[in-house]
């Protein structure tokens, strides 16, 4: 009985390791272009977004799990009767869910993002300044292509649509076109 128990309890070790080292981590960096139209106006604002993502691939699997963090910065004007200049800031942080198509070093992905932004928006104009801070929803969905780079290192290049939302940006919907380096460990 007592060897049984030990060979359970070995098993169970082995089991244990194996699926730890059979997960994936990754990390990326990346950047790039952002657009979206401010809410309840013409303009259109452009800018650039700086983001990070950690990503955990259990058994090394085509679904990921991941957590990101990043930076996004636009601005616009307007020339009508009354100008007015835009600036909106945002900080997103989500939980963004992977999956990966392919098994070679170039792979395709679609990947979601639920999470919440932290936000300014300022504008400046003849009419009236307004500034705001504020917290709301983020949510949206990418698709991207990544290539291997090596054994520890990759290239990512994805297009995102997101939907942000708080008391100034109602229906607020961002686009961007990230480029970014990953690193495997």
């Amino acid at each position: 009985m007592k060897t049984t128990r030990n060979l359970f309890f070995a098993f169970i070790a082995v089991l244990s390791f194996y699926g730890a080292t059979a997960q994936e981590n990754r990390f990326i960096i990346g950047g790039g272009y952002a657009f979206a139209n401010i809410e309840d106006t013409d303009v259109r604002a452009t800018g650039y977004r700086i983001n990070g993502l950690f990503e955990y691939n259990p058994n090394e699997g085509s679904w990921a799990h991941g957590f990101s963090i990043g930076y996004i910065g636009l601005s616009g004007s307007t020339d009508n009767i009354q100008s007015a200049e835009y600036k909106t800031n945002s900080w997103p942080i989500y939980y963004a869910p992977k999956v990966m198509f392919g098994k070679n070093s170039f792979k395709a992905y679609m990947k979601g993002a639920l999470g919440m932004h932290f936000s300014n928006y300022k504008r400046t104009g003849s009419a009236a300044d307004v500034k705001v801070n504020d917290i709301g929803f983020y949510g949206g969905l990418s698709a991207g292509l990544s290539k291997d780079l090596g054994e520890s290192a990759f290239l990512v290049l994805d297009y995102e649509w997101a939907y942000l939302s708080n008391s100034y940006l109602n229906d607020g919907f961002l686009n961007t076109i990230n480029l970014g380096l990953g690193f495997k460990f």
